[in-house]
């Protein structure tokens, strides 16, 4: 490990050339501090980058470097002791100058830039940097994920390309560290509000025990002969109509009868009896309590409560505990779901470097290029489920755009088949049929005939890649997928029918949940993110999907989608 030190022995210390600052330096440093990131303790995520940036570039070290006003600070590091540096001496500094491409400097002893920079001419005697910059969805750059060397050198393309989707795999994990910290605030909010409305019903709850709305006595011939006024009326209750009648004469029948036979029991074994009862008017659904006790005389005293404000707020919280408990579930499912799909192409990826670091010398390029390859498959794959994740997010959060244009349908299926057959190559076969009724009534007969639909494509390529990758990952070697697209005059109908393994009943019920996966998909890999998208793309649309499905004969998906937007 090497520390930065900033003079040569008790000479001068060499003039630094600083970058300049970014048109936009004061919103890109709001956009730094909202992520709450600097200074806080390494985390095993973003060191896990780094990691694999020293080894891919093969360079002894490697930072993810944020640029605030005064500092470039290291949020993860490997090869280094120190935690920052003055601004003025970053190379970060500079990288961020250009978000859209990386800043490699060969041999910094020949960069103007940077040839008088105590970081070259003292340790830790950087010759080489390239740093990707880490640019945020809102298009600000924080600094940089860059890999140093003390040689002059160059990346190869390929080690080039990996650093860029290793960078973009940092800002990935700082959205996620961001969305989990929202989402614990969230739950303990929730938390709170739960405290206070469990305190407020306690409190609820003595004053009207303390306060009964209506008090009565009964004698022993079952006769009201005493009576204290509600503090509101009670429908079937009232002075006038009630003393010196009995119960059966004041209450309906099936609420009458279980006066009397509480009363009966209150005689026999001279407890307090509690019951509630409820009452439909107008409409309207009211809760009551009823106490009944003996007096020293043995004439029934009832007290009677209404309890409707009480019954509601038992009822919200109700459904409040229960939303907590759904949403404490998806965050169990989140956590399990892609830590568990991140481990195999993590460890896949790991090996791969690490062949590479300790045999590449003596390897074929085929043979090098087959562990890039593996590499950046996995890259890719991994950076595939944190866009679905943040697409969820983002739907939930009812940030999803719905933007429809003329599109024809047909040529944009014919499309989507052909990429998808390339990726599936001879292991299955994709048919696309159009279907449907020209003006006049006849048989479809070809695509310009067909007027265009008013969809949205991004949304579109969202449904139908997700169920078309779907009905080719769960269907056995050899099979057909059948893809037909149905015209109607209002709307359009697509069919994705394969030979699959189906789809347990008990599963079909959550099947469009996030995180949600059938449980006979056995090693397959999956997130359970694909269909939670396609249901808020096609709800987006208006439309309606449905699912006949069964297990160890096939499944059909049915999307209907207005050929018109909603209100149009």
């Amino acid at each position: 490990m090497r520390k930065l030190v900033p003079a040569l022995h008790g000479e001068p210390t060499p003039a630094a050339k600083p970058a300049p600052y970014p048109d936009n330096e004061v919103e890109r440093l709001k956009e730094l501090y909202r992520y709450h990131i600097l200074d806080t303790v390494p985390e095993e995520a973003f060191d896990d980058l780094t990691l694999l940036a020293s080894s891919i570039c093969n360079t002894p070290i490697a930072l993810v470097s944020l640029v605030d006003a005064h500092r470039q600070w290291f949020k993860s590091k490997v090869g280094l002791d120190a935690t920052e540096t003055p601004r003025e001496l970053a190379f970060c500094a500079h990288g961020i100058l250009s978000p859209k491409e990386p800043l490699v400097v060969p041999n910094a002893l020949k960069d103007e830039r940077f040839a008088t920079n105590p970081l070259v001419l003292c340790d830790p005697k950087i010759r080489f940097y390239a740093g990707v910059p880490l640019v945020t969805p809102n298009h600000f750059p924080l600094g940089t994920l860059c890999v140093i060397d003390q040689i002059p050198r160059q990346l190869t393309k390929e080690q080039l390309s990996a650093l860029q989707a290793l960078g973009r795999q940092v800002i990935s994990q700082l959205e996620l560290r961001c969305n989990l910290s929202k989402l614990e605030q969230t739950l303990t909010r929730q938390k709170c509000t739960e405290a206070a409305l469990l305190s407020s019903v306690a409190t609820n709850r003595a004053l009207l025990n303390a306060i009964p709305d209506l008090m009565f006595r009964i004698n022993q011939h079952g006769i009201i002969v005493n009576y204290k006024a509600p503090k509101e009326s009670i429908p079937f209750f009232d002075k006038e109509n009630i003393l010196g009648k009995k119960i059966e004469e004041v209450l309906p029948v099936a609420v009458a009868q279980r006066f009397l036979d509480s009363v009966s029991q209150a005689r026999q074994t001279g407890e307090l009896r509690v019951w509630e009862y409820e009452l439909l008017l107008a409409g309207e659904k009211f809760y009551y309590e009823a106490r009944l006790a003996l007096s020293e005389e043995k004439e029934v005293v009832a007290i009677v409560r209404n309890i409707t404000k009480r019954k509601q707020a038992e009822d919200e919280l109700r459904s409040n505990l229960e939303k907590e408990k759904e949403l404490s579930e998806l965050k169990s499912r989140f956590v399990s779901t892609v830590s568990h799909e991140f481990r195999t192409p993590l460890t896949t990826i790991l090996g791969s470097t690490e062949l590479l670091r300790y045999y590449s010398h003596s390897w074929s390029e085929d043979k090098k290029n087959v562990h890039f390859d593996r590499i950046y498959s996995h890259v890719k794959h991994m950076t595939q489920m944190l866009d679905d994740v943040l697409l969820v997010g983002k739907s939930e959060a009812g940030k999803l755009e719905f933007k429809p244009s003329p599109l024809n349908a047909i040529e944009f299926c014919c499309t989507l088949v052909e990429e998808l057959q390339l990726g599936a190559g001879h292991q299955h076969t994709l048919i696309f049929t159009p279907m449907g009724l020209e003006p006049e009534g006849q048989n479809f007969t070809g695509v310009s005939q067909v007027t265009d639909s008013y969809l949205d494509e991004k949304l579109l390529q969202h449904i139908f890649s997700n169920l078309l990758s779907n009905a080719i990952k769960y269907s056995p070697v050899g099979s057909t997928i059948e893809f037909v697209l149905t015209y109607f005059d209002s709307h359009i109908v697509f069919q994705i029918q394969d030979s699959g393994i189906g789809i347990p009943v008990e599963d079909q019920l959550h099947l469009f949940e996030a995180f949600h996966r059938a449980t006979n998909v056995g090693k397959l890999p999956g997130t359970g993110l694909g269909l939670a998208i396609v249901k808020n793309a096609v709800d987006l649309h208006g439309g309606e999907i449905t699912v006949n499905s069964q297990v160890g004969v096939g499944t059909t998906f049915t999307v209907k989608l207005p050929r018109l937007p909603q209100g149009s």
